[in-house]
């Protein structure tokens, strides 16, 4: 059930996601009159994806999968009408949800295990490091198959119609 500490988790994830997602597409010189497409579309990914996680609980795999999906589809109908690839909004658009902080105790765990002094603590590094691999592999597939699936669909689709 949503609650107001859920409500105000997800709008403060969705505005961080705001600023976040023009700032890596400023990396790559975006022009500036598209920042705010991106920035919506940060806002909105962040907002899909939270909302699924904290709300509904629905696994994160899937709702990251959910999110980029939709922000995938909503870009191949912007896209064109701004006469800009799809990839400029919606890579931008889903950098905020990149598993780092998986990544990070994955390979923080790799670490300890190679560096290991006590034996006793070898299960817990196993454990932790396929834990965070797997999810954070998971959660990175989900991202490339939500932004490429849609478009296959898609385009295919328009293709006929000619």
């Amino acid at each position: 059930m949503i609650n107001t500490d859920n409500i105000t988790q997800i709008l403060l994830e969705s505005l961080a996601a705001g600023f976040i997602a023009p700032a890596f597409a400023m990396l790559f010189a975006v022009p500036k009159q598209y920042l705010i497409f991106i920035a919506s579309g940060g806002m909105l990914t962040r907002f899909i994806r939270s909302f699924l996680l904290y709300s509904l609980n629905v696994e994160i795999v899937i709702a990251t999968f959910a999110a980029c999906a939709v922000i995938s589809l909503i870009f191949i109908y912007v896209g064109p009408k701004l006469g800009v690839p799809r990839p400029v909004f919606t890579v931008a658009s889903v950098i905020a949800l990149i598993p780092g902080m998986d990544a990070y105790n994955a390979l923080l765990s790799l670490i300890s295990l190679v560096e290991i002094t006590d034996i006793a603590l070898f299960d817990s590094y196993v454990f932790t490091l396929m834990h965070s691999g797997v999810r954070c592999v998971a959660i990175l597939l989900a991202i490339a198959l939500g932004i490429a699936i849609p478009p296959l669909f898609f385009y295919n689709y328009r293709n006929r119609l000619r």
